[in-house]
């Protein structure tokens, strides 16, 4: 009887879980169940994503600050103080 091998296939769409898989394979190279080269290249390419998320979702944020000035400019009303704070938490990373 032959098994099927699953591959181990994370959840990558957001920060924290990219963050959380950088973690884990550190963890594992530490306690020698993976090797250093290959926990190595494995974290370059998270640490890749993990930028790029980061910039896709700053551009993002600022792309609706700049949306909601002109809205103001143009006289028209913009969302509450919780649009803004969470833009600004966007942009830091909160």
């Amino acid at each position: 009887m032959t098994t099927k091998k699953t591959r181990y296939r994370p959840d990558l769409s957001t920060l924290d879980n990219v963050a959380a898989e950088v973690g884990k394979i550190y963890r594992l190279m530490r306690n020698d169940e993976i090797p250093v080269q290959d926990g190595s290249k494995y974290t370059y390419v998270l640490r890749e994503m993990f930028s790029m998320m980061e910039k896709l979702k700053s551009t993002a944020a600022i792309e609706k600050l700049e949306a909601d000035i002109q809205a103001l400019k143009e006289g028209r009303v913009v969302g509450d103080d919780t649009d803004v704070e969470a833009a600004a938490k966007a942009i830091h990373g909160d």
